[in-house]
């Protein structure tokens, strides 16, 4: 199959892509299947949006950055295998063969560097969904940081979609210190794509004004709906706001 890094066709997520062999896909949909039957059992999660990721084609799956169990928790929705950047200091012996056999290639802490996004470009070109975390690093406090300059740059050359997706309760269950999650629901939502002609012409500042201003929506989307399931007699102030 060859797959475009123009085309934006979206859809229901249907069968996994070409961007890996067969095998790969196998053991990658093995993973993602125990992965997601383990959460909704310990954690109950549930996602919205679905039908916002591009059933074909390279795309870009952005989202806020709260914990470590953000990268499983954005793939287990979804029937496409994801790409994902993970730091340079985790590819160590076993670890590092675990997170390459399920789509993760390295960067360096500090930022992409020119390796980091030739291997992006390229896994999108081949038809891939690649997942960026724009803050660079979890947050401290659960709320969403002010994204990394350099992202704007690499959205607009990248020339995919762009789906803005939003985590809430991933912070709560596993936040910065802690080795073991704790039992607390999970909410996804998958924006609305940004196509690549919304970007056309945008200086980087508006780029990223944009993009942040997508990702920010995502998140409280994802937030009104754990609001209503941990609390469902609370009012709840997202759900009323005329912009919600």
């Amino acid at each position: 199959m060859k797959a475009s890094a123009t085309k934006h066709d979206v859809g229901e997520p249907g069968r996994p892509q070409a961007d890996r062999s067969r095998l790969s896909a196998a053991w990658y949909d093995l993973v993602r299947r125990s992965s997601g039957a383990l959460a909704a059992v310990y954690l109950g999660w549930r996602a919205t949006g679905r039908e916002n990721v591009p059933a074909t084609g390279g795309a870009l799956l952005i989202s806020n950055h709260a914990s470590h169990l953000d990268v499983f928790m954005l793939g287990v929705p979804l029937r496409r295998p994801l790409n994902y950047v993970a730091r340079s200091t985790l590819f160590v012996p076993v670890l590092g063969f675990l997170i390459r056999s399920l789509g993760g290639f390295p960067i360096e802490r500090e930022g992409f560097g020119v390796s980091g996004v030739k291997e992006t470009l390229r896994r999108l070109r081949r038809g891939g969904v690649v997942v960026l975390f724009p803050e660079g690093t979890r947050t401290h406090d659960g709320n969403l940081g002010p994204l990394k300059p350099g992202i704007a740059a690499l959205v607009s050359r990248a020339g995919v979609p762009i789906i803005p997706a939003g985590l809430a309760g991933t912070f709560e269950s596993l936040p910065r210190g802690r080795s073991i999650p704790r039992r607390h629901p999970i909410r996804i939502h998958y924006g609305t794509p940004i196509a690549p002609e919304e970007l056309a012409g945008l200086t980087s500042a508006a780029v990223l004004e944009l993009v942040g201003e997508r990702l920010r929506q995502s998140v409280e989307t994802a937030r009104s709906a754990l609001d209503a399931a941990t609390d469902p007699g609370r009012p709840n102030p997202r759900q009323s706001s005329p912009e919600a």
